[in-house]
């Protein structure tokens, strides 16, 4: 170690600390590799970043043609009732447009979570992939890493 063995009228013995770090045996490592895994990870982060912010566009796409289609079918409707002459009429559109825009609606909030699970399940799979990835290649590297006494001795 980097103890001398003297002490200095203390229980304590004498440090060298010049000599700390000359016992240690620090291991080789592949800095090409290393650099090479952290590319990887950055691309599969932009991947999953493009898929995330492609999939929330199309979300946001499809919410402004579903708000669109209810302005033009509020419009119809205001027309229709408009042009009703009798309160029964009236009330019997209101009714059909009403039931027409709960089934709609529902229909739209499953495609609009079907459309939010698929941007989100390409995105995790894309991470899950490029995490199993890496623990297999830094798996890979500590097995090919040698203390450099070692390999100084081989």
């Amino acid at each position: 170690m980097a103890a001398n063995g003297k002490t200095n009228g203390t229980m304590f013995p004498e440090w060298d600390f010049s000599k700390v770090w000359a016992d240690m045996k620090m291991p080789e490592f592949d800095v090409d590799a290393l650099i090479a895994v952290q590319q990887k990870n950055i691309e599969a982060m932009n991947m999953a970043n493009k898929a995330a912010v492609d999939g929330w566009q199309a979300f946001a796409k499809k919410q402004a043609e579903l708000w669109q289609a209810a302005v033009e079918d509020t419009g119809a409707l205001a027309q229709d009732v408009a042009a009703a002459k009798e309160p029964a009429d009236k009330i019997a559109k209101q009714a059909a447009f009403a039931k027409s825009s709960i089934e709609a609606g529902i229909s739209n909030a499953r495609e609009a979570q079907e459309l939010a699970a698929k941007a989100t399940n390409k995105t995790v799979d894309i991470v899950s992939k490029r995490w199993v990835e890496s623990v297999e290649e830094a798996v890979a590297m500590v097995g090919k890493v040698t203390p450099m006494a070692t390999a100084a001795a081989i």
